[in-house]
């Protein structure tokens, strides 16, 4: 794929020409005013080519036809409109046959196109690339230039290719270039190198919230012990040992580990069902969240282990006490 402010024909046919390209299409994207039913809101208008290579671009933008049909290179006055737009964007639901006005022209729904995750397709109205053209007034310029890559060729030698044939007709060196080549590798490198971000950072905010709690629990014993010196002076005085007031003591924390990790867990829960159903809302996509029973007994497993080592050296103490100094302890 590759896109820039001023993408031309001469650019597409660069692109065409590039070794390893099977075939090439453009397509344009802008805001503009959509009215229905006297109410106007700003959506984006997509113009993409409606023949014999269509499947390029439906392909490209996971674009699939869940009502009605796909445009046609005939389709003047018809329109695809995306998920969000029948049931969302407007008060009243747009249907197959609705009229919609886009810059003062009047157009047919004829498709309404199944929910793709994107927001940018799913709030979008497509229509033929040239009715698009005249409707906009951009007669020749592109957005983005979609290429299919041949079989036999590795997508990084194309990628080369492509951007070696724009910079050759745009007269720009390597390293000024004024347009972008992505690949699908770079997609998803991006969308990993972004959520590997977003897990640091959820995974730092975890490591702060457990070393808080363990010096919690480790407080909450040391206090326990100071509370009950003369309680662990009569336990030794009776015969009571070290290994038995230490269990006592790993057993109170243990137990504040398992209810705070139980508490934690019901809260997880909830806020991961209700994030969930926030983006499926947001994105049209049907997400929910992993609870197998490993992830559940894991976590409380964890939340018990951490009560334990964050009572070991409250516990220690607490059983290295001389029985005469916690007796007269008060």
């Amino acid at each position: 794929m590759t896109s820039s402010a001023t993408l031309t024909e001469q650019d597409l046919v660069a692109v065409r020409n590039s070794r390893g390209v099977g075939s090439a299409e453009g397509a344009i994207f802008m805001n503009t005013g959509v009215e229905f039913d006297d109410q106007t809101t700003f959506l984006p208008v997509i113009g993409i080519p409606a023949g014999q290579n269509i499947e390029l671009v439906l392909e490209s933008w996971a674009m699939e036809t869940g009502e009605g049909r796909m445009i046609r290179e005939t389709d003047t006055s018809n329109v695809v409109i995306g998920s969000q737009v029948a049931d969302r964007v407007f008060e009243d639901e747009v249907s197959i046959r609705s009229n919609i006005v886009i810059n003062g022209k009047k157009h047919t729904v004829v498709g309404i196109l199944e929910p793709t995750g994107d927001p940018s397709i799913d709030t979008a109205v497509m229509l033929p690339l040239e009715t698009t053209r005249e409707l906009m007034d951009r007669p020749e310029n592109f957005d983005w230039i979609f290429a299919e890559m041949e079989e036999g060729f590795e997508s990084d030698q194309v990628k080369e290719n492509v951007e070696q044939q724009l910079r050759l007709r745009r007269n720009v060196e390597e390293g000024e270039e004024d347009f972008t080549v992505s690949t699908e590798e770079d997609l998803i490198e991006s969308f990993q190198g972004i959520l590997g971000a977003v897990s640091g950072v959820v995974v730092g905010i975890a490591a702060i919230s457990l070393f808080v709690g363990a010096v919690g629990i480790m407080n909450t014993i040391y206090t326990s012990v100071s509370q009950r010196t003369r309680e662990i002076g009569v336990m030794k005085a009776i015969g009571a040992q070290k290994r038995q007031i230490m269990f006592v003591f790993l057993l109170e924390s243990a137990v504040i580990g398992f209810l705070g990790g139980l508490i934690g867990l019901m809260s997880g829960v909830a806020l991961s069902w209700t994030g969930s159903l926030a983006v499926s809302q947001a994105s049209a996509l049907g997400i929910s969240p992993y609870l197998g029973p490993e992830l559940l007994i894991g976590s409380m497993a964890f939340s018990v282990g951490l009560g334990i080592v964050s009572g070991l050296l409250p516990a220690r103490r607490a059983a290295n006490l001389e029985p005469a100094e916690a007796l007269r302890y008060e």
